[in-house]
C-alpha cells in the first residue's frame, strides 16, 4: 500500500496567517513541511472576503507574490513573509479551485499549435474560427501533410 502525504488541515493554515503565527512552519514535521504549498496558501490567502480582503490582496502580492522566483527554495522566508500578510483576527478565505491544466484539445487545434506553437490558446481559437474547414486543409496540405493524416485530423 502506497505512504500516504500527510495532509496539512487548510484551516489551520489559514488561521496561522490570519493570526501572524510565524513559528507555524517551524513546527510542522518534516514530512508536513514537504506537503506544505506556498504558491496554494498564496492562492486562498489572498482571496479573503470582508473588510480585509484589500489588505491580504495588497500584501500578499507585494511581500509573498512579487520576487517569488527568487526565493521558491526557501519556504520558511515564504511562510514568514505569509504570516506578515494577516491582519491579527481570523477571516473567512473561501475554497478556490485549482487551474486545470489538462484540457482535452480538439485534434485540429492541436494540428495549429503544431503550425504555430508560439500562438496562445485564444489565438489559436481564433484562426480555427476565422477558417473554413477547407482552408484548413488546404493548409495542412501545404505543410506537406499526407491524406490519411488530414483525414484523421479533420475527419471526412
Amino acid at each position: 500500500m502506497p505512504k500516504k502525504e500527510p495532509k496539512i488541515p487548510l484551516n489551520s493554515v489559514m488561521l496561522a496567517i490570519d493570526k501572524r503565527d510565524k513559528d507555524w512552519y517551524v513546527n510542522l514535521t518534516a514530512e508536513q513541511k514537504k506537503a506544505f504549498s506556498t504558491w496554494m496558501m498564496m492562492r486562498y490567502a489572498s482571496s479573503a472576503q470582508g473588510k480585509s480582503s484589500m489588505h491580504y490582496l495588497f500584501m500578499v502580492n507585494e511581500l509573498v507574490n512579487k520576487n517569488y522566483e527568487d526565493m521558491y527554495k526557501h519556504p520558511e522566508l515564504q511562510w514568514l513573509l505569509l504570516s506578515l500578510c494577516g491582519s491579527g483576527k481570523k477571516e473567512y478565505h473561501p475554497y478556490i479551485k485549482p487551474p486545470n491544466t489538462r484540457k482535452k484539445k480538439d485534434k485540429v487545434t492541436e494540428f495549429l499549435n503544431t503550425l504555430y506553437p508560439l500562438m496562445k490558446r485564444d489565438e489559436l481559437d481564433m484562426l480555427k474560427a476565422l477558417n473554413s474547414k477547407d482552408d484548413l486543409k488546404q493548409l495542412a496540405e501545404a505543410h506537406g501533410y499526407d491524406d490519411k493524416t488530414i483525414k484523421d485530423i479533420f475527419g471526412k
